[in-house]
């Protein structure tokens, strides 16, 4: 059994590796069509690709889903706020006032956010390695951030769009840790179904009247190519595979990879976009890297399994 064990947390650490590589190239897609997609569209889209994929696969259990519907009802719509289409919503919003920079620098409070929350709502003091990992990760995160000159992240000046973005990291923080609470009743691809169909009820009335406001949007090859690329595979394929890591390894460590993230973007921003790679993404990379291996080293129960909750 303990061999078992280990690969089932090595296939946890996998898809959650995985996730930040699909995360990253998220962000340079998303970017890429933010000149010609409104924000709430792009997240309406992109939830409703989801939603369309899953629904044959979620077809089968729709009487499971129908339960879960009525008994879960208040959990599902909890979920989906802080997961789905109108969390999306919120990210790209912000980024549309604001920069990519800041969306990385942002998202790597990711890790610091769930270690602070899981420590104030679950009484989980935060171990040893896991403090030194994720301090030796954020480092690397604001080295690249910084492009090498960590003096210039004094400079940066934040406004709206930061705050709404720096609001939806906190949604995201808060939803890893709820995750374990998610209904057992559910695979993972009929839950995610229902995240985004919640969701995209949620968000829809808001897209279609920014849509009907910018005068309609039009959406060539490129726009339909990337709108899908970011529903099924950024989207569908990261929340299922998020979903499973965090159920086998818990939320502190998988919010540990998180800052992985940073150092995709920058390597797919370098391969697609043109933007060039420099010696202090080289040692970001390897201090991210290290800090993210370091504070997973010691493998411990995931918080849903633990008994020392908040009362």
């Amino acid at each position: 059994m303990p061999s078992a064990l280990a690969s089932s947390r090595a296939l946890a650490y996998a898809a959650l590796i995985f996730t930040t590589a699909l995360w990253g190239s998220n962000s340079v897609v998303s970017r890429a069509l933010m000149d010609t997609v409104p924000p709430l569209v792009m997240a309406s889209v992109r939830w409703a690709v989801v939603f369309v994929v899953l629904l044959p696969l979620a077809w089968a259990e729709r009487d499971a889903i129908v339960r879960s519907l009525l008994s879960d009802w208040k959990l599902l719509l909890v979920l989906s706020l802080l997961g789905s289409a109108p969390q999306s919503a919120l990210v790209y919003t912000g980024l549309s006032a604001s920069t990519a920079i800041h969306l990385g620098l942002l998202n790597s409070t990711i890790p610091v956010l769930i270690i602070l929350i899981s420590w104030a709502w679950y009484a989980r003091r935060p171990r040893r390695m896991e403090a030194i990992g994720l301090a030796i990760s954020l480092a690397g995160v604001l080295l690249i951030l910084a492009h090498g000159e960590l003096r210039s992240l004094l400079h940066l000046q934040f406004d709206h769009g930061d705050l709404l973005m720096l609001g939806a990291v906190l949604i995201w923080a808060i939803y890893t840790l709820r995750l374990k609470d998610r209904p057992r009743s559910l695979s993972l691809f009929a839950f995610v179904f229902v995240l985004s169909l919640i969701g995209e009820l949620l968000t829809f009335p808001f897209a279609a009247y920014q849509w009907m406001e910018a005068g309609g949007v039009h959406l060539g090859a490129r726009e339909l190519l990337g709108l899908l690329y970011i529903g099924a595979v950024a989207t569908l394929v990261s929340s299922v595979l998020f979903s499973y890591g965090v159920e086998r390894v818990g939320a502190v460590r998988a919010g540990i990879l998180i800052h992985l993230m940073a150092v995709f973007s920058s390597v797919f921003a370098a391969l697609f976009i043109g933007e060039q790679l420099f010696p202090y993404h080289a040692a970001g990379f390897v201090l991210v890297a290290g800090g993210a291996i370091l504070g997973c080293l010691r493998p411990e129960p995931v918080i849903s399994s633990q008994a020392a909750t908040k009362s």
